[in-house]
């Protein structure tokens, strides 16, 4: 007989499999003492040859399929039958099991005779090979047999199976199954009813389940994701499975607790969602009676009120509660965050005054400069429209200047919503502000800010920019664009599916803020740009612009520089010659302290246009970021510094050139090679000839000085879009 069963329902998600594959082989079971029973409800093109992968790997796994939509709850039970071991694990597919989960907990079982034995869940939203877990402290810090308490901390928020071990005897003596009929709370029954039929309860420390959540929302929501989306189906699955739970928790009121607490906030979930019970409010409201005077203590004032309500019958005065409710529940609600009083401002107000179709609202990297294809596009209109419209640009700081008939506002403050409320146009090249509502008749002109290398938002399995909600937001925001700028044939493919855009409004012009790379004004501009920042007129110039990694971080929104090249070495060398300018990206949160490096480094991430700097530039250094694209149009050198190549292609976004293959410069991977290269520029620009002319007719060759008339056209509706 077999020591484990490994039960996995399968439905979509096949980009999950290998972490949780992965995961059961890094326990180091003998593979003659455990199975995995993975069933399918719909067929995915490629699961087979997935199972038959890890079948070579010596996961002994086999696949089950079935008809579709039933759900995990018959998949357990289906598996439950098929099972051979003396215990069973259900393992969703989506999720994975930290090293030595399963030894530890079958070497527990065995010392203590268990029937059950508990594990703790950490939540993540990260893949196995990079896991952070949810800083929440674990309450499993010992060995012990598991009482009331905690079994109330263990089902606080959610009723699961996951990160159980099971007697299989315990499950088939007693007839425990999931409830097969509903698409969620499908494990509430099951393990209320194992809870009464056992008393070897036990919890271990240190095996721990990765609970992953998914961080795409859009085309592979998890079913917890999903519940926003059917209330009603939510709620009448809580119905179904209510009564069946709450008869197991018969003379354990800490566990009766459980039931009626998932009972209540699923309720006020359902409500918050939009759905008023009806022909279900005579059974909400019998059940929700008992339950409320249970519970109420852990829910605030209008949550309370609300479920009273429903136990009363009265859903009017539910729905006032509710309302009151979700005002008061958000973290930066109206009452707590400035801008939702601008917002209710806006609907009172601003909405009401009519919109003014001569106001073009221009923003650039959410107001943090003045630069960009933005930029290029006010130059061109304010030159060639001048008066005949008013430009409002979005700021963070209202000194930083612009030109003529210019109107400024406050990214996030009242003026910022007073104009984006009342201007047709709007010119951005990120992702507008979460509060942005686009009204009838605005146009949306999103220029982006760089042909891509790293694969982006749906093409990107996972997020490491510590915003979990990252897809989700960014699928909202961009249904709102009108035309979508690209700077070449290559991106507007990649577009199409990376952002799930229409094609039709993917817009191939040229980037906007290239054009001053054709300027016949050139010489002059680059003379005024050396003054402006200090650079002697005899000295060469490195541009060093390197990415930010993607898992290298504090927090949300403040990342690492890793100062990975020698400027020391470089300075020794190079400085009676070159200066060297540093360029980071402006995710980087550390003041870069470069004083050793006077007079040779000069920090300029503050710049405010970055193609000025290009112009300025005789040799571009960087790695994964997409400034090589729009520096190509110079033809002058470009080399690539690429010290973890490896870690970045294989472990962070990946990408979509062979950087190997397809780019116009050499890899380099020391500050000694990087010297080299600089010392040796001219032949290595006569090496990559060829391939530099090949990658500027690819990438380029829309690039004519005339982009930002074009997209001002398009803007304005004056060019044909077909």
């Amino acid at each position: 007989m077999k020591k484990l069963s490994i039960i996995i329902p399968f439905n979509k998600g096949l980009c999950y499999l290998d972490d949780c594959f992965g995961s059961i082989l890094a326990q180091d079971l003998n593979k003659d003492e455990y199975e995995v029973i993975c069933l399918g409800d719909m067929p995915e093109e490629g699961i087979v040859a997935k199972i038959e992968q890890y079948e070579k790997k010596d996961l002994p796994v086999r696949y089950v399929q079935w008809i579709p939509a039933y759900g995990a709850g018959y998949a357990r039970n289906a598996g439950i039958k098929m099972a051979e071991g003396e215990y069973v694990y259900f393992l969703d597919c989506d999720d994975y099991i930290l090293d030595g989960c399963l030894k530890r907990m079958l070497s527990y079982a065995k010392e203590h005779d268990a029937d059950v034995v508990s594990g703790g869940i950490k939540h993540t939203f990260f893949k196995r090979d990079a896991f952070l877990a949810d800083p929440k402290e674990d309450f499993i810090n010992m060995d012990r047999k598991g009482t009331d308490t905690d079994i109330a901390k263990i089902f606080a928020d959610e009723v699961t199976v996951l990160n159980m071990l099971i007697r299989k005897d315990v499950i088939d003596a007693n007839d425990i199954k999931f409830a097969d009929n509903v698409s969620y709370f499908s494990d509430m029954p099951f393990v209320m009813k194992l809870l009464s039929v056992t008393n070897g309860f036990f919890l271990v420390s240190g095996a721990y389940l990765a609970k992953r959540e998914r961080n795409d929302p859009i085309h592979l929501p998890q079913l917890n994701q999903s519940m926003a989306k059917e209330p009603q189906k939510m709620l009448n699955d809580m119905l179904l499975v209510y009564p069946e739970s709450i008869k197991y928790t018969e003379g354990q009121p800490k566990r009766r607790n459980i039931v009626m607490y998932m009972l209540c906030k699923n309720l006020l979930k359902v409500m918050e969602a939009g759905y008023r019970p009806k022909k279900e409010l005579a059974v909400c409201a019998e059940y929700t009676k008992q339950a409320v005077k249970n519970v109420s203590s852990r829910f605030r004032f209008a949550e309370r009120m609300a479920l009273s309500c429903i136990a009363a019958k009265r859903p009017a005065q539910a729905r006032i509660c509710t309302a009151y409710m979700i005002i008061n529940k958000k973290k930066d609600g109206r009452f707590g965050n400035k801008i939702q009083w601008f917002r209710f401002i806006d609907k009172l107000i601003f909405s009401h005054m009519g919109r003014k179709d001569n106001w073009i609202v221009f923003e650039s990297f959410f107001g943090r400069g003045y630069n960009d294809s933005p930029k290029a596009i006010y130059d061109y209109m304010l030159a060639a429209y001048g008066d005949r419209f008013r430009y409002i640009w979005i700021l963070s700081d209202k000194h930083k200047k612009t030109g003529k008939s210019t109107r400024y506002a406050v990214y996030n403050g009242l003026r910022h919503v007073y104009y984006a409320s009342r201007s047709k146009y709007h010119v951005y090249n990120v992702r507008q502000p979460g509060w942005f509502v686009k009204k009838k008749g605005m146009v949306f002109l999103e220029t982006w800010h760089g042909t891509p290398l790293k694969r982006l938002v749906f093409d990107m399995d996972d997020v490491y920019s510590a915003n979990k909600n990252h897809k989700a937001e960014f699928y909202r925001d961009s249904r709102k664009w009108d035309y979508l700028l690209s700077d070449n044939r290559f991106s507007t493919d990649i577009f199409e599916h990376a952002f799930d855009m229409d094609r039709d409004k993917i817009i191939e012009t040229g980037y906007p803020r290239n054009d001053i790379l054709y300027s016949e004004n050139a010489p002059d501009i680059i003379k005024k740009v050396k003054n402006n920042i200090g650079i002697p007129e005899d000295k060469k110039v490195i541009l060093y612009a390197p990415t930010w990694r993607d898992n290298e971080y504090y927090e949300s929104g403040k990342y690492k520089f890793d100062m990975a090249l020698d400027f020391s070495l470089l300075k020794e060398r190079l400085s009676d010659e070159w200066v060297l300018l540093l360029r980071t990206h402006y995710y980087v949160a550390e003041k870069l302290d470069l004083s050793e490096y006077e007079g040779f480094v000069y920090n300029v991430s503050g710049y405010g246009d970055i193609s000025e700097l290009y112009l300025i530039s005789d040799i571009c250094i960087t790695d994964y970021s997409s400034v090589f694209f729009d520096y190509a149009n110079l033809k002058r050198p470009i080399l690539f510094y690429v010290y973890d190549i490896e870690t970045y292609k294989n472990e962070l976004r990946g990408m979509y050139l062979d950087m190997e293959k397809d780019l116009p410069g050499p890899l380099l991977y020391t500050s000694g090679e990087v010297l080299c290269a600089i010392e040796n520029i001219s032949a290595v620009s006569e090496e990559y000839r060829e391939k530099y002319d090949g990658f500027y007719e690819r990438f380029c060759s829309l690039s004519d000085g005339q982009a930002s008339k074009r997209a001002a056209e398009l803007l304005l509706g004056k060019r044909r879009t077909e």
